[in-house]
């Protein structure tokens, strides 16, 4: 029975492990054109573990200026999600942890983003971040429990770059159910040391 002293800690911290990185959901397995194309596949309920609301997969490698923030806000190549005719998005799904995700403003600098999390008919959570045409802002959420999540993008000025104009915002890299914080590099290797140290030391007392 000495075993299950070593076990059942390495179980858990292995399972600690787990839950700190959680889902990250990349959009790049969608099958999208570049800006201009038309082909702007909207994201189908279950995508991902979730349902989407107005939510469409556009490929961001397109270099051309004309192509604003969806080049941009590319994190992870090639594909970025966004709201479609720039009107408001969402996702729900049964309750799960919004971590985080990298947002930025496809034809407008300083477009306003009121982010709003549910948990069930109350509101939650109600916070407003600032988004910019040149570069992904990484938006540490921790909404803990919700089961709709509202985007709501409004204002901004039209950057005189671009070509196109309208409240559209970029996303990519969305990580659910990574627990109530950003996972810490650090942190999550001590948790996997430990934890295979506790294995190691298992292994031995059971030969």
């Amino acid at each position: 029975m000495k075993y299950q002293f070593f076990l059942k800690p390495t179980v858990i911290l292995l399972s600690s492990a787990s839950m700190a990185f959680g889902t990250t959901i990349t959009f790049d397995d969608l099958s999208a054109g570049i800006s201009g194309s038309g082909n702007y596949p909207a994201l189908a309920n279950g995508y991902g573990g979730l349902n989407w609301n107005n939510f469409s997969a556009v490929d961001g490698t397109d270099s051309a200026t004309a192509s604003g923030g969806n080049h941009s806000g590319v994190v992870s190549s090639k594909n970025i999600a966004f709201n479609g005719f720039g009107s408001p998005a969402s996702i729900s799904g049964s309750a799960f942890n919004l971590t985080s995700g990298y947002f930025t403003a496809l034809w407008s600098d300083n477009l306003q983003l009121e982010v709003k999390g549910y948990v069930g008919a109350t509101l939650t959570y109600d916070n407003s971040y600032t988004l910019s045409t040149l570069g992904p802002l990484l938006i540490n959420f921790n909404f803990l429990g919700v089961d709709l999540v509202q985007f709501v993008s409004s204002g901004g000025t039209p950057n005189t770059a671009y070509t196109g104009s309208g409240t559209h915002f970029g996303l990519d890299n969305l990580t659910i159910n990574g627990g109530n914080t950003v996972p810490d590099a650090g942190a999550t290797g001590l948790m996997l040391s430990t934890a295979l140290l506790g294995l190691a030391v298992l292994r031995k007392k059971l030969v």
